[in-house]
Order: C-alpha cells, then structure tokens, then sequence
C-alpha cells in the first residue's frame, strides 16, 4: 500500500490559503478536539479541511503558533483567521510578481516620497521596487514614468503602510521628454 507524501507547510502557502478565504479549524489542527465556535455547512467543511489535509499536520501547526506568537493570524471561536498584518504579508509575496503596463496616456507619473527614517526599510524596499520596475530617477526621491501607474503606486503605499508619504503627479509635459522617451523606449 502506498503510502501518502506529506507536504511541509511554508507560512507564504499558509497565509496566502487564509488569505484567500479558506477556512482552518482547530479541528483539522488538532484532530478529535471540537470546533468552539459558529458550525461550518459540512459540504464545505469538507472541502477547507481537504485543502489543509496536503500538509504535514505537526509542521501545519507549529506554522500556525508561530504566526499566532507573530500576530499574523489569530484564533477566535476555533477557526484561524488572518489578521492585517498577515494580510501586508501576502500582498508582500505578490510583488515579485509585479510589472507595469506599457499603457501610456500621454502623461508623465511623477512619483515623489518624503519617507521618514523610522520605516527606513519601507523606503528603501519602495525604492528598489521603483528601480525594479524601471522608473527613471530623477533625483534621490523623484522618479518619473510615461505608463500608467496608479494601481502599481496604491498596492505599494498599502503593502508598504507609506500611503501619505508617496504623491504621484500627472503631468503634460516635462523638460527634456525626448531624452526620457527615448529612456523608456517610446
């Protein structure tokens, strides 16, 4: 008889599950122990505690306290929930993934910060983010674009919790356009 390979939970699969909605209980965490809180309609039950059962059930729950000691999920009524901090977390794994549109409106983004040193770290993610994506700096916190970027800023100032420090302006025209459309390949 073959016998089922496990797979060892990683806390981005653990909190981009939660994040998604799928609901862990502490029935599926700990086996034989009921469900404290509201009944969960047992076809979807069902369904949730076959999403979880792929993972190993002692490294699911030792994911679990460590991001409950983290404040990155909390247990309310028997069922894990993922809190704001959880849910910066995921939208963190999301920016690898991040590319700007080459739509363009016929307006420059000016994107200027003004991010204190106490969230250095945010500043300097932003940054390389800005430089990841090929915004063009113009100075130590001004970069510009000719795409559309509106989206891509917002996500940033959330997952980043920067969003009074970052102001994009649109702009009609700006000195030296041919030397940045050139830059930009327009």
């Amino acid at each position: 008889m073959k016998k089922e390979i496990k797979i060892n939970p990683k806390v981005k699969d653990v909190l981009k599950l939660l994040a998604a909605g799928a609901i862990l209980t502490t029935v599926v965490l700990f086996p034989g122990i009921a469900a404290i809180g509201p009944l969960i309609e047992e076809e979807q039950r069902r369904r949730e505690r076959k999403e979880w059962e792929k993972f190993n059930l002692r490294r699911l729950r030792q994911v679990v306290r460590r991001l409950g000691k983290q404040k990155e999920v909390e247990i309310t009524d028997g069922i894990v929930k993922i809190t704001n901090k959880g849910s910066r977390k995921v939208l963190k794994y999301n920016l690898d993934k991040m590319e700007l549109k080459r739509k363009t409106d016929g307006r420059w983004r000016v994107i200027v910060y003004d991010i204190a040193n106490l969230k250095k770290f945010q500043r300097e993610l932003f940054r390389d983010t800005l430089k990841r994506l090929k915004f063009l700096r113009l100075q130590k916190s001004v970069y510009i674009t000719p795409f559309v970027c509106d989206d891509e800023i917002e996500y940033l100032r959330q997952v980043f919790g920067i969003g009074n420090e970052v102001l994009v302006l649109r702009v009609a025209e700006i000195e030296n356009a041919q030397v940045y459309k050139r830059y930009f390949g327009i």
